[in-house]
């Protein structure tokens, strides 16, 4: 079975490329920008068959979907962090949007043959729901998309794009809204990965006891990365009855938990310091997602404690900084 992963050498991509090279009779293949760096992927790259590919360029992805003739498309190639969109959105929609149409319309290009027996999971995000009241929570998929950023806009795009080629083409499409995910690999832009690393230098002595924060009061629903991957697999091998899926651990915990947390984890004692350029305006007090719809369809259930998301997460960043 021929699997493409758009995006292989990115954070979820690297561990879903990771979860996927356990299945039997799998070829994966996948597709990045670059192969001279692959980042997350080094030590399982000689496993894959990487393809350099423009998601925004119609024609080369095209062309790589009709070589790979693949059974299973997994999209998560995109431009994902929030404040870079505010300053560059026409890259953002560009990537977010274009991507998706380009993926779209070369398995809509197939052969029937090829076409019918190709899946493809269009990865969106929980930000298309914006900030919803704390009486409407858990937020389910009927929720009314109300995006509030460049990012969560070509997000909400793509989704209904995607949603709109599964009925009008009668393509096998599903799309997921992951919520915060978290563990070893991810960006130090993105607030869990920052803290984990901060602490590490801390741990390994080479910063001061300071840890520098933004809005530490909001609560977010946080899922280990490799729970999260485990979600899509089984997704595209159901029986799916409907066109979109949340991807959550139903529990929501606020940014000073997750520190406390962190610190009793790394065994440190640190000075909490507000940093006024890690603040967001307009931070949603509390997020938190319903799986009901997944967990009913799947059986999926997150297996990693957040304790042991945070352990392997400092371990990650001590190593990288020492």
């Amino acid at each position: 079975m021929n699997v493409l992963v758009t995006g292989i050498d990115g954070f979820v991509g690297s561990h879903l490329a990771e979860a996927l090279l356990k299945l039997p009779a799998v070829q994966l293949f996948g597709i990045v920008r670059d192969q001279s760096s692959l980042g997350h992927i080094e030590h399982i790259k000689e496993k894959i068959t990487c393809i350099e590919c423009d998601i925004t360029s119609s024609r080369q992805v095209e062309q790589t979907i009709a070589s790979v003739r693949p059974s299973k498309i997994f999209h998560l190639a995109g431009q994902a962090f929030v404040p870079f969109s505010k300053e560059h959105p026409y890259e953002t929609f560009q990537v977010n949007i274009m991507g998706v149409v380009n993926i779209l319309e070369a398995v809509h290009h197939l052969s029937s043959s090829d076409r019918a027996s190709c899946s493809v999971l269009v990865v969106g995000s929980a930000e298309v729901y914006g900030a919803v009241p704390v009486d409407r929570l858990p937020i389910e998929e009927t929720m009314p998309l109300n995006p509030a950023n460049p990012y969560a806009a070509s997000k909400a795009c793509a989704d209904l794009l995607a949603q709109q080629y599964r009925t009008a083409f009668n393509l096998d499409v599903v799309v997921v809204r992951p919520f915060n995910h978290l563990g070893p690999r991810q960006s130090e832009l993105f607030v869990g990965s920052a803290l984990a690393k901060q602490i590490a230098e801390i741990k390994i002595g080479k910063s001061p006891p300071t840890l520098l924060v933004g809005n530490i009061d909001p609560e977010r629903d946080f899922t280990d990365v490799r729970d999260v991957v485990q979600a899509y697999i089984m997704l595209l091998n159901a029986q799916r009855s409907h066109a979109v899926y949340n991807v959550s651990s139903q529990k929501a915990i606020s940014i000073r938990e997750l520190i406390h947390s962190l610190c009793e984890t790394g065994g440190v004692n640190v000075n909490i310091v507000l940093d006024k350029n890690r603040q967001r305006a307009n931070d949603i007090p509390k997020i938190l997602g319903s799986a009901q719809r997944l967990r009913l369809e799947t059986g999926w259930r997150p297996q990693i404690s957040l304790q042991e998301t945070l352990r392997d997460l400092l371990r990650y960043w001590e190593e990288r900084v020492g």
